[in-house]
């Protein structure tokens, strides 16, 4: 479209704005605010009228709340209406409201479950279990941090990148093209490697020239795991258990 007002310069720059989201949070509105500085300079661009530009303000001021990296998707999306609005279209305020209260939630549940509930320990097991089949001493061990962090942020960046743009492209069609990722086949399956990576860590460790106590730290130390998630203990606690071990062992072995 020739008369387009949004370019994809200005989608990049919302996509930096975004790791801003969280920056400020509150009890009544919760992200409102991080989410109104990420679209603040499409709005400016749509509204140079300062009387039109505040209410465009007010109206992202409501309630916002959802997974931060997929709120990418719902910037896209409003930036998008904001733009149609802008150029005289069918869109009201009252639908944008409504866009970003529905979608919120549904983005807010899929991403708790795809990255905190998944993705993140999932990595975080792909990390050690790589670092412990792949090195004979714990010297190493400082790796596994590396190894999580590019593999965590991999699919994070790629998520709020992509959503972004689709969610600009598609609007609200986006839901579709999200359906089709089958993110609950996601989580299951990656379940379902994750225990395959430790009975293969497990396996690999008793048949290699470790000696027999440092077969029995580890072995010592995974039960502990598995019990320790049992209990309850977030992944995140547990990974940063891990760290603190694999440091201590550097000295001790």
């Amino acid at each position: 479209m020739a008369n387009i007002i949004i370019k994809k310069s200005d989608l990049y720059r919302l996509f930096w704005r975004s790791f801003c989201l969280q920056a400020v949070w509150n009890f009544e509105r919760m992200q409102n605010l991080g989410f109104l500085y990420i679209l603040a300079p499409v709005l400016n661009k749509l509204y140079p009228e300062k009387e039109k530009r505040v209410q465009s303000y007010r109206r992202h001021l409501e309630f916002f709340n959802t997974h931060p990296y997929f709120a990418n998707a719902l910037v896209g999306i409003v930036a998008r209406l904001e733009e149609e609005m802008a150029k005289g279209g069918d869109i009201k305020p009252e639908q944008i409201t409504t866009v970003k209260m529905s979608m919120g939630g549904a983005f807010g549940g899929i991403g708790d479950s795809l990255f905190w509930g998944a993705w993140r320990p999932f990595t975080a097991l792909v990390a050690c279990v790589l670092v412990i089949i792949y090195l004979r001493k714990w010297e190493g061990a400082w790796l596994a941090p590396l190894i999580f962090l590019f593999l965590y942020n991999f699919l994070h960046f790629h998520t709020r990148i992509r959503g972004m743009m689709e969610g600009y492209e598609r609007k609200t069609g986006v839901v579709r093209l999200l359906k089709k990722m089958h993110y609950s086949r996601t989580i299951w399956t990656s379940h379902l490697i994750g225990i395959g990576l430790v009975l293969l860590a497990v396996t690999i460790i008793f048949f290699r020239d470790w000696k027999a106590i440092e077969r029995l730290y580890f072995l010592a130390f995974f039960i502990s795991m598995v019990f320790l998630n049992r209990w309850r203990i977030s992944s995140a606690k547990l990974l940063y258990l891990l760290m603190g071990v694999s440091c201590i062992g550097v000295y001790i072995f």
